[in-house]
């Protein structure tokens, strides 16, 4: 079964767009893919963390 994809808008710095689309350019990767890559570890940074923050209080 394919994948749902969500479409949304962002708005953002112009110098952060910049600076986003020079990284991706230089990874050879589209503007797109670096962002969903970035909020994924995001996701999981703070996926860890918050385990820490549980095992911790427990």
């Amino acid at each position: 079964m394919p994948e749902t994809v969500v479409h949304f808008q962002i708005r953002m710095p112009p110098s952060l767009h910049e600076q986003l689309a020079s990284w991706a350019k230089e990874d050879k990767a589209s503007l797109n893919a670096l962002i969903v890559g970035l909020l994924e570890k995001a996701v999981e940074q703070h996926d860890k963390s918050g385990a820490k923050e549980r095992s911790l209080s427990s």
